[in-house]
């Protein structure tokens, strides 16, 4: 897919969130948005512009969504977070008036203001569309809501002027529990009072009980405070001009293949490789940008854009794969494997565009999966379920290595360039390949050498038994285009 192609120009199957999420900080402009999140009717995150929610949100989603949902509820509410931040949550509806989905809006407190009809400012002609845009992109399942009461119904608009209530520093949980509905409006001779003037909710604190039993905050790693605290405390300028330099930033997707040292093998296997479309470093790998992303917990963003990039490639050109199998490994930040809404993201594209299982591997390599050992186990399971392979790079015959060939799903080994570097003059060296290679084959699993470029490299490690190359001279990495161009030379 085209990363921010419009939406009503597309016709590829797999929903583009990433250009609703565009197209909502063009509609609110010149305001900035610090953050766009959409959600389901139930809450549930479909798509998030940055790499994590903090509690705030989670909370000010939850007491939105129970607001929404009621009969007549508020088309939009404002939620004070702290930090001179205020999250501005609407209501996306159907044709039929029923509740599929919501948009959070992340903005500075100053801009959140409204005019003299009690309407927010910021909620323009131009992000109505986008709002129905969304909408429209949503299952039309949802049943109609019941008739709103009159008096319900009289208020377009809820202010909710304190931040919902932040757990103890201790616990840190991602959400509450969901919060009891909107207060009711006062009876008697305030009844009157507040059919002229909007209401306004005060968000309840959670129970003592219920922080207890929050699940804990989710806080990618790179830095040692960790940058979902630091979000809690304000977005710093640098990272957020880094956020717009990442979403600006053009990139290309390239493959190499894993060449086969064995003959049989139909499945052809490649890894994606992410490079520069800038003009000054064209098709370079961007080190210097991954780098900084995955320091200042934006790792995860970039992986959506491959993972966008790769699937709407291949609903695009169906020809890559249909005639022979392929497979494609993408490799993971550390802050995708933390960030527990990326996996939810990879579900949602592979439903929407119908791939078939097994095409879309993913890549970690070792040292991170030893250090991340108790998640990896979470993730391996995760990616098993939506069929997607599992590829460690970097293998070392080191002990705490040996504990990740248990992971589920797992199906690629890829040996450490420092066992094979001296593999024809060490036998140590020899002795280690074959030891990985044997582990490998009991487990069901394929080893791949990196980094091999001669003959003679080739042929000793076809007598130890590994599986494939990942080999420069053989194979170099090519544009992921070009294989639509194999597939059909007559196109060429």
């Amino acid at each position: 897919m085209e990363h921010g192609k419009p939406i009503s120009a597309t016709d590829n199957p797999l929903v583009d969130f990433d250009a609703v999420c565009q197209k909502v900080r063009a509609a609110v402009e010149p305001a900035r948005a610090h953050a766009v999140s959409l959600h389901d009717q139930h809450g549930d995150l479909l798509w998030l512009s940055e790499s994590s929610m903090g509690p705030d949100e989670h909370n000010a989603v939850r007491e939105a969504i129970e607001a929404f949902s009621n009969a007549g509820g508020p088309p939009i509410l404002v939620f004070d977070l702290g930090d001179s931040r205020s999250a501005v949550l609407l209501r996306a509806v159907n044709e039929r008036r029923a509740m599929v989905g919501a948009i959070m809006i992340v903005m500075d407190a100053r801009v959140v203001k409204q005019d003299a009809r009690g309407a927010l400012k910021v909620m323009t002609p131009k992000l109505q569309r986008v709002l129905a845009d969304f909408a429209a992109m949503r299952p039309n399942s949802a049943a109609p809501p019941a008739a709103p009461a009159r008096a319900a119904a009289a208020s377009p608009l809820t202010l909710v002027n304190e931040a919902p209530a932040r757990p103890a520093p201790a616990s840190r949980p991602a959400s509450a529990p969901k919060a009891p509905a909107a207060a009711k409006a006062p009876a008697a001779a305030g009844a009157a009072a507040a059919a002229r003037v909007p209401a306004t909710t005060k968000a309840p604190a959670p129970t003592p009980a219920s922080r207890a039993s929050a699940p804990p905050a989710v806080a990618p790693v790179g830095t040692s405070a960790g940058f979902a605290d630091k979000r809690s405390q304000g977005v710093t300028p640098e990272i957020d001009r880094l956020h717009a330099a990442l979403r600006r930033s053009p990139i290309a997707l390239h493959v190499q293949r894993l060449v086969p040292l064995t003959k049989g093998s139909q499945l052809r296997r490649y890894e994606v490789l992410l490079r520069s479309k800038s003009d000054s470093a064209p098709n370079a790998a961007p080190h210097a940008m991954l780098k900084a992303a995955v320091e200042n917990g934006l790792g995860s963003m970039i992986d959506r854009r491959v993972v966008t990039e790769l699937i709407g490639y291949l609903v695009r050109h169906p020809d890559v794969w249909k005639s022979t199998a392929v497979m494609f490994s993408v490799n993971l930040t550390t802050t995708a494997i933390h960030d527990e809404h990326f996996l939810k993201f990879v579900g949602l594209c592979l439903e929407k565009s119908s791939l078939p299982k097994g095409m879309i591997a993913f890549e970690v390599d070792t040292a991170t999966a030893v250090k991340l050992a108790g998640k990896m186990a979470e993730v391996g399971a995760a990616l098993l379920r939506l069929g997607c392979p599992l590829v460690l790079d970097d293998f070392a015959l080191k002990t705490e290595c040996f504990a990740l060939l248990r992971l589920p799903g797992v199906h690629y080994v890829k040996l450490a360039a420092e066992i094979t570097a001296k593999m024809r003059t060490d036998k140590l060296s020899q002795a280690a390949i074959t030891a990985v290679v044997q582990m490998a084959r009991v487990l069901g699993m394929h080893t791949v050498a990196k980094r091999t470029e001669t003959a003679a490299e080739h042929e000793w490690l076809t007598a130890l038994g590994v599986d494939f190359v990942q080999s420069n001279s053989m194979s170099p990495p090519v544009a992921i285009e070009s294989l639509s161009k194999m597939a059909n030379p007559a196109r060429a």
